[in-house]
């Protein structure tokens, strides 16, 4: 008798019943009350920059007004947040109160209507969602009309050069208007003085996406299809593997690998989104001063100036006995004023709560961006960013993506059309 692969989808129908065994989804949804006595909130997060905010947040705006409630930040890297969740979810035990969760890792634990391990927002929010750039703040967390976090963010790609290594070079890296501009104009005399032009990842799906959906592609239509298996997506893949062949684009790095290369201003450029600039600032302090920012260059004719990277919304889960004070947390966080302003200062995060976009600080100038105004860059992009379809099985597709696509593209030179259609293979498979 044949071995039967377990597929993907029968590891989660598997999960599911030992969560609703565990009597994990049956907790009740609404919020309890506060409770009197000195409690904590557990916090797992994965980036850097954000646990420095939320640590200063609750220095700053959160221990004297709530004296008997500690916040306890566990921070996990980003890779191994994931499967650890969904081993505490699975064990119905060791369950953090928030997790911060990234932009298409919702998709996961939310697949089986109605074994959802985190508490829907819709109602405890209420009005409130009118002060909310939804696109940013609440759709990439929204599944089956049920909103599950909440981001405190607006986050379009933008640009980031060595102004002064390229005035030594007397390049002007405000001159491209188009990708194919921007290696034309800057990549040969970049590479003469030994350097790489921009850092492009071998191994993950990221750069390939970002690329993609600027020149107007997706990896998911609204309905749930794959998009991926198309002309453009061919033509991404072999424009960009031509630019590492080149010398011009240089492989980024992992880890601690690409800060290094920041660091040695191995690279003249590289993009990012808002959230970028805080990494920046964390991991390369000392090149204060030597950045700054502009629009991407368009991909052609067609397509969009940006488009949204990344987000974190913070989420409550079922499972955590104190949801009025993780609420409280995350309202103070996102929903005020306070928080929102003081992820700005922090992190450059321009804010999805709109009551503060007219404060006079989102145009404060910024020292390591040589004095230039991070908020009028990002607001000028989100105005022109391309929206985004995020898929309960958005994993599941960049994991084939980033195996089966990108690496033996970029470092074997397998055919792009023929690795897509494995990818896409695969993917129908698993799911």
């Amino acid at each position: 008798m044949s071995e039967k692969k377990l597929s993907r989808r029968d590891f989660l129908k598997a999960a599911s019943t030992a969560l609703a065994a565990s009597g994990f989804a049956a907790l009740p949804v609404g919020l309890v009350n506060a409770q009197p006595d000195e409690v904590t909130v557990e916090i797992w997060a994965f980036a850097t920059n954000r646990t420095n905010w939320m640590e200063n947040l609750i220095e700053e705006l959160w221990s004297d007004a709530n004296p008997n409630v500690n916040i306890n930040i566990v921070h996990t890297p980003y890779r191994d947040l994931w499967p650890k969740l969904q081993t505490v979810f699975v064990a119905g035990s060791g369950i953090p109160d928030i997790v911060d969760v990234g932009t298409g890792q919702l998709g996961q634990y939310v697949r089986d209507p109605g074994n959802e391990p985190f508490v829907a927002l819709n109602d405890i929010i209420g009005d409130q969602i009118t002060d909310l750039s939804k696109p940013s703040a609440t759709q990439t967390w929204t599944v089956r009309g049920n909103i599950y976090g909440i981001g405190n963010e607006v986050n379009p790609v933008l640009l980031y050069y060595r102004h002064d290594l390229l005035d030594e070079m007397g390049l002007d890296a405000e001159a491209p208007g188009t990708w194919n501009e921007f290696v034309e104009m800057l990549g040969g005399t970049t590479m003469d003085a030994g350097r790489g032009l921009f850092p492009v990842s071998t191994n993950g799906w990221s750069d390939f996406y970002i690329q993609l959906h600027q020149a107007g592609g997706e990896f998911f239509d609204a309905e749930g299809n794959v998009q991926v298996a198309s002309d453009l997506a061919v033509e991404v893949l072999t424009w960009q593997k031509a630019q590492l062949d080149s010398g011009v684009y240089i492989e980024q790095g992992t880890g601690d690998g690409q800060y290094a290369l920041m660091n040695e201003g191995a690279y003249v450029t590289i993009w990012g989104a808002p959230w970028y600039q805080g990494f920046m600032k964390i991991n390369a302090p000392d090149l204060e001063g030597k950045w700054k920012m502009r629009a991407l260059p368009m991909w052609g004719d067609s397509g969009f100036a940006t488009v949204p990277r990344g987000g974190t919304g913070m989420c409550i889960t079922l499972a955590s006995e104190v949801k009025d004070e993780a609420w409280e947390y995350i309202r103070l966080s996102n929903l005020t004023p306070e928080g929102s302003l003081l992820a700005f200062r922090d992190m450059n995060l321009f804010p999805s709560y709109i009551p503060v976009w007219d404060s006079e600080e989102l145009l404060r100038t910024d020292d390591y961006f040589s004095g230039q105004k991070p908020g009028e860059f990002i607001a000028e992009a989100a105005a022109a960013m391309a929206s985004v379809n995020i898929d309960p099985y958005w994993t599941l597709l960049t994991s084939s993506l980033a195996r089966l696509v990108v690496e033996p593209v970029m470092k074997d030179g397998a055919d792009p059309s023929s690795a897509l259609q494995e990818a896409l293979d695969e993917f129908e498979f698993n799911k």
